[in-house]
């Protein structure tokens, strides 16, 4: 279990150089003032201070003095408990954690700005908060409000209509049933999605399954190309592997043939320059022809006559060795061009027999135009198997979520033990019994039919039952319980002392919670009454405007937090 405790709030001006500043108690905490006097205010700049904008517009005023708001806050997560700052000034949220490590968040004015979906992943991570919601465009993270909402009922519309303390929520589809779900442990959307996505997968695979046998079952042509295979099957084998073996001969002889043409080629170009080499050599003999270059008479001596004839010699004998080779060669590649031949009319011979051939008027040739349908049937026969693997698979996957039956099962449970709250908060507030099931099931309720006052004391009731329901599922964090204003304004006060008597015995014990009560000192106070008769004098009591005067949340400042408000600036402008 997580539990979130607000220790402090700094609110400071440097504008005007006010403050506001307050600590608040283990239990029980009780905002009191005039109307008007800034209890909602100061209630929306805790909500602001951990980066929440919904409520931006109700804060005009008091945004418009350019002030930061600090909370000084303790979370204890799995036994463990840490000390967090969180500072926020207009657009930037500060953090910083047990270990003295800061994080800054700038651009968070905007829902949908990069750093405000960074602000999500880090509150969704410390809460491990992982709620999904459905909209229009798919199944994604829920916004941070989310985290808030079942601990929240603002001041103006949470007192009449249920989970609409923050706007914008009913905009995702599904939203009360994944938000129950959620927070009672039951399903997570992100589970929904993927049991969606096997759901889907699953209902894909048995179409294809259907389609391909459809194809098997049906088709003739695949049938009667089966009855050719089996009935040529034998001599199909003989003449492919006949062809086989006759066509790698084929290709062994059309090698050798290139082989031997190249080297044809080669002889024959070397006999064209041994002749040119041969004719220049006659006009170079010594004592009798010129240099080729110089034009001079070439030297007449014993050893020039002997290496002038002797290279005639040599040069005479290659031509004649060259000619020989050629003619060789040339016979070869005749010899070759003729079993080429012979093996390709063998061939084609063959070709046209097994064409011919036929069983019970098949032929060779309707056998090998069949093999298409052979091949499709097999690949038919191959796809059905691999994807029937797939469908055992994603069965089986799917099995490890909760039916919908099993869902459904769950949150009768869960509504049965919050009806029972329900019922008995009903009765504690002297509210008529309800029989209907859309006016007791948490599942159903939406609207009370009721007005006024009734109204009023049916919503805190639904509210107290569902905190209550709250602390029997695991793993859900637990952050102060905020009811803003919990008089409305024609409440006389037989139903204002009972609405606190209930507060003062139902409130939850593993929680802050903190209340907002209208008492202006000026006229018929009853504060010190409350914190004495009802409260026991147990709870914090934080005075507003000193219970007299109007818009006073900030008051001048006097230098007794100046350590704290030089601390938070240095936080702010902390470069890191």
């Amino acid at each position: 279990m997580l539990n979130l405790k607000i220790n402090s709030v700094l609110v400071y001006s440097e504008l005007s150089d006010k403050y506001f500043f307050t600590e608040f108690g283990e239990n029980l905490n009780i905002i009191y003032g005039k109307n008007t006097a800034g209890k909602s205010t100061l209630i929306q700049l805790v909500l602001y201070a951990f980066g929440i904008n919904d409520n931006k517009l109700k804060l005009t005023e008091i945004l418009s003095e350019e002030i930061f708001v600090r909370l000084d806050c303790t979370l204890r997560k799995d036994g463990i408990s840490q000390n967090y700052v969180f500072v926020r000034q207009d657009e930037t949220l500060i953090i910083r954690d047990n270990n003295e490590k800061t994080i800054k968040f700038n651009g968070i004015g905007s829902d949908q700005s990069a750093e405000h979906i960074k602000l999500k992943k880090f509150f969704n991570d410390l809460f491990d908060f992982n709620l999904m919601l459905e909209s229009t465009s798919g199944i994604s993270e829920a916004p941070m409000e989310t985290i808030f909402l079942p601990y929240y009922v603002s001041q103006d519309v949470g007192w009449v209509y249920l989970r609409k303390s923050f706007s914008n929520l009913n905009f995702y589809k599904n939203f009360k049933e994944d938000f129950l779900d959620y927070y009672l442990g039951i399903e997570n959307s992100e589970d929904r999605k993927e049991k969606r996505e096997i759901e889907t997968l699953i209902k894909s695979l048995q179409q294809q399954i259907s389609f391909f046998n459809k194809i098997e079952t049906d088709n003739e042509e695949l049938e009667v190309s089966q009855i050719i295979e089996d009935s040529f099957s034998g001599k199909s084998n003989e003449f492919i592997d006949n062809f086989s073996s006759n066509k790698s001969k084929l290709l062994e002889l059309e090698n050798k043939q290139i082989k031997e043409s190249n080297n044809l080629a080669f002889l024959n170009q070397r006999l064209s320059v041994v002749s040119k080499v041969n004719r220049n050599h006659k006009n170079q003999k010594p004592g009798t022809d010129s240099c080729p270059t110089c034009s001079q008479t070439l030297p007449k001596s014993i050893e020039d006559m002997y290496e002038y004839f002797q290279e005639e010699n040599d040069t005479s004998k290659i031509q004649s060795e060259l000619k020989e080779k050629i003619k060789k060669s040339q016979a070869s590649i005749n010899s070759i061009n003729k079993k080429i031949s012979s093996l390709k009319e063998e061939l084609e011979s063959e070709t046209r027999i097994y064409n011919k051939y036929s069983v019970d008027n098949l032929t060779f040739e309707s056998w090998i135009n069949n093999k298409a349908n052979i091949q499709l049937n097999n690949n038919i026969t191959s796809q059905v198997g691999r994807l029937s693997l797939t469908l055992e698979e994603q069965k089986e996957k799917l099995s490890e979520f909760k039916t919908d039956s099993e869902i459904l099962s769950e949150r009768s449970k869960k509504s049965k033990i919050f009806k029972d709250y329900y019922k008995s908060n009903n009765a504690f507030l002297g509210l008529p019994e309800l029989k209907e099931s859309r006016f007791n099931d948490l599942y159903d309720i939406s609207s009370f039919p009721f007005q006024g006052v009734q109204l009023h004391l049916a919503v805190l009731s639904y509210h107290f039952a569902f905190n209550r329901l709250l602390t029997d599922s695991s793993g859900i964090h637990r952050i102060p319980f905020i009811l803003d204003s919990i008089f409305k304004e024609d409440i006389e006060q037989g139903t204002k002392n009972k609405i606190l008597k209930f507060i003062n015995s139902h409130h939850p014990k593993d929680t802050q919670t903190i209340l907002s009560i209208a008492d202006d000192k000026n006229v018929d106070s009853k504060i010190e009454t409350y914190s004495s008769e009802f409260f026991n004098k147990e709870a914090k009591m934080i005075c507003i405007g000193e219970g007299v005067r109007e818009k006073s949340l900030l008051i001048d400042n006097d230098g007794e937090q100046k350590t704290l408000i030089e601390n938070s600036f240095e936080l702010l402008e902390n470069e890191n």
